[in-house]
């Protein structure tokens, strides 16, 4: 069965989670529809050593991630020249933080008309709410990124704690431009 999602943890994710919360709350200034907040989707346009750091990393899995997509799990797995499509061409296009309080959650929403989407966890107490996509609960874990289809409705449900923190982006897959020989 294909998986709707893809889990990867990021190493050593407890020093730079905390940084990467404290970047959040700094920058926090808009409502999520569901309660919480969020910053502006450009935090990966700020230059933000932390942001980039992370970022760095889920930009070089993302050849993985999209081969990964592509196989839809059948039994033969495919090579990253056989999936049709340039596995190097894909860039995050936007990327923001979520806190979430008690009582806060996000309505469930779809990405589409991205590539790829991803939600990084950087802070979640005990009780925080799972990640919700098609309906399936997956757990919010500390330095854990979960790659998902856009067209894939997700969200979650009204946290129990304060201080969940999510870092989430777009990913847009951006071909070489093709040349065609000609008169």
């Amino acid at each position: 069965m294909f998986a709707q999602y893809q889990e990867f943890d990021y190493p050593n994710s407890s020093k730079l989670n905390s940084e990467l919360y404290e970047i959040v709350l700094q920058n926090l200034n808009r409502p999520v529809m569901g309660g919480g907040s969020r910053t502006e989707f450009a935090l990966h346009t700020k230059g933000i050593k932390e942001v980039d750091t992370l970022l760095s990393w889920i930009r070089s899995i993302l050849p993985n991630v999209a081969v990964e997509f592509a196989n839809r799990g059948e039994d033969i797995p495919l090579i990253p020249t056989d999936v049709g499509f340039n596995i190097n061409s894909f860039i995050i296009d936007s990327c923001w933080g979520i806190k979430y309080n008690k009582g806060q959650r996000v309505v469930k929403h779809n990405h589409f008309p991205y590539s790829m989407a991803y939600v990084y966890c950087v802070n979640a107490p005990h009780k925080s709410s799972p990640f919700i996509i098609e309906g399936e609960r997956i757990p919010s874990i500390p330095g854990r990124v979960i790659f998902f289809l856009p067209h894939q409705y997700h969200g979650t449900l009204p946290s129990k704690v304060d201080g969940r923190c999510m870092l989430v982006g777009n990913i847009l897959y951006t071909p070489p431009v093709a040349t065609f020989g000609g008169r």
